[in-house]
């Protein structure tokens, strides 16, 4: 298999990215010390007078930062496809007649049935849904976080985070920021609450995590 190397972006455009990060740097360290030197700044007159200096450098940044912007402007009306603002927006529809702003959905009658399934960073994640007549009759979702936060499957398997926590060493029972902090390692995708227990079922704490 072969494949070909394009460049999207011009030179322009890159120069343009470079000036832009480079000017605002320089402005926000040159202001800053203008606004607040950390040098001494009684040597007016002198060669040692720092404060003209990074005026200075700051008066250059500002010209180079305007610089940058007019060569963008430039590039959204003359620049390549992928830097034309025309090609963004839909003025070649609008140019035709078409006025239309989106496309009217059209769902055939009866009860139709659809889902879809991704592998998301947290885990699987599912969408079911149902339409009758054009409307949603019923819409459910399975979350990665529901999966994980289940206590048990159908086989009596723990789920991941009863799994993490089994054996889990906690300094501060009263305190069990160890449980908190590993639950939160899952980045859970609900307002949900640790209820620490003993082994009487007597609850010891518990924990908002949101």
């Amino acid at each position: 298999m072969s494949y070909e190397i394009k460049n999207v972006w011009s030179v322009l455009l890159r120069l343009f990215h470079w000036s832009l990060v480079l000017s605002i740097i320089t402005l926000v360290v040159t202001g800053l010390y203008v606004n607040t030197p950390w040098t001494n700044t009684t040597l007016e007159g002198s060669v040692a007078f720092p404060m003209a200096s990074i005026r200075y450098l700051h008066f250059l940044a500002g010209y180079l930062f305007t610089a940058a912007i007019i060569v963008r402007l430039f590039l959204y009306i003359f620049g390549n496809r992928q830097e034309r603002i025309w090609d963004v927006l839909p003025v070649d529809n609008i140019g035709k007649g078409d006025l239309e702003i989106f496309n009217k959905p059209v769902f055939p009658q009866g009860e139709q049935q659809g889902y879809g399934i991704h592998e998301a960073p947290r885990g699987t994640l599912s969408h079911w849904i149902v339409i009758r007549d054009g409307k949603i009759k019923n819409y459910q979702c399975v979350v990665p976080s529901t999966w994980n936060a289940g206590p048990r499957d159908s086989e009596g398997v723990a789920g991941p985070y009863e799994a993490s926590l089994v054996g889990n060493p906690v300094a501060d029972a009263e305190k069990p920021l160890e449980l908190l902090r590993t639950v939160h390692s899952f980045d859970p995708c609900i307002a949900c609450a640790i209820h620490t227990v003993n082994q009487n079922g007597q609850e010891i704490t518990k924990v908002k995590a949101l």
